[in-house]
């Protein structure tokens, strides 16, 4: 973790090549976002020829488990899907299974298709240089189609890490060019560029689940922080059933919260176990990392429903380092 971009994206903004952490999908076909609406979690016909509208949704199984967060970006007809890094094929895969008579094909597109982020208390202002359509307005997950400095890209608001969260995709023949000038502008104004474990931190920090950690069959959404993600009103889909009843008869067994842990905690595997004053099992921390400004380890931890409150003390590991729950995000 690089203190100094750590400390510069909490003062100003900061840039992170997500190209590998998500990954990309075309779906195309009259049926496409059709055929998402019936499988996934969220309302999506919405998005039918509604270009620059976007939402996220989740892919669960027959026993409502995790198979994938999506982000659906409208193209009209068809859309982008972003995924989890290293998880289109599972996805297609998935999709593909319930293609009978659908006009709906889906494609890999990671490769060719590029993904920055932008984030930090300037990272509105910054990006509102290009484009004149004011950005404060913009709805969360939409999107629109601009150009910076001549290369074609499509900005959308995504997670806030550090009061706002900024996508930019972008032809990955680009990205180097894009990358570049970026940088440039954005460390002119005190910002940053960010390596991996510098942006793990910004987004444990910001209570964002990712997969493998967070997001996977071990988990239904209800656990997590994905309620956004949910319609309550739609109709049918995989998993419905299971998920619909979890909520009515409230049997959700674990909430994902943040954990403080006493100084710096090292651990070598995840999860670590987390136990409370009487030494029995209430969860486990899925993600970790060192927080300098809150001076402490902290962590995304499934907690179960019983002992899911905030300012709990618990402990954690093998030697039972003291430690307390608390909300996401974290209060920075």
């Amino acid at each position: 973790m690089n203190i100094e971009s750590y400390e510069k994206a909490h003062r100003s903004l900061a840039l992170f090549d997500a190209s590998e952490k998500f990954g990309r999908i075309r779906a195309t076909g009259a049926d496409a976002i059709d055929l998402l609406h019936r499988m996934s979690t969220n309302e999506l016909l919405s998005l039918v020829d509604k270009p620059g509208a976007g939402a996220q949704t989740v892919l669960t199984t027959e026993k409502g488990r995790i198979i994938d967060l999506l982000t659906v970006l409208s193209q009209g007809k068809g859309a982008l899907l972003i995924s989890s890094g290293r998880r289109e094929d599972q996805v297609i895969e998935w999709l593909n299974k319930f293609v009978i008579m659908e006009d709906a094909k889906f494609e890999k597109i990671s490769a060719s298709l590029s993904q920055l982020l932008v984030f930090g208390p300037q990272a509105l202002s910054f990006l509102q240089q290009f484009t004149e359509t004011s950005l404060i307005g913009l709805q969360n997950f939409h999107f629109l189609e601009l150009n910076i400095q001549g290369v074609p890209v499509m900005l959308q608001k995504t997670h806030r890490i550090i009061e706002s969260g900024w996508a930019i995709f972008a032809d990955a023949s680009k990205r180097s060019e894009l990358k570049q000038f970026l940088q440039k502008g954005i460390e002119a104004a005190g910002g940053t560029v960010l390596d991996d474990d510098t942006y793990n931190l910004l987004r444990i920090e910001a209570g964002i689940p990712t997969a493998p950690n967070e997001l996977n069959e071990k988990h239904n959404p209800l656990e997590t922080t994905l309620v956004q993600a949910i319609s309550w009103t739609k109709g049918c889909y995989i998993g419905q059933e299971v998920i619909a009843r979890l909520d009515t008869y409230d049997k959700v067994q674990r909430h994902l919260m943040g954990i403080k842990i006493e100084g710096a905690f090292a651990n070598g595997s995840l999860p670590v176990a987390i136990v409370n004053s009487d030494g029995e099992a209430i969860g486990e921390i899925t993600s970790l990392a060192f927080s300098p400004l809150l001076e402490n380890s902290i962590g995304l931890a499934f907690i179960k429903t019983a002992y899911a409150i905030p300012d709990m003390s618990a402990n954690v590991g093998d030697a039972k380092v003291p430690a307390k729950l608390t909300k996401l995000p974290f209060e920075i």
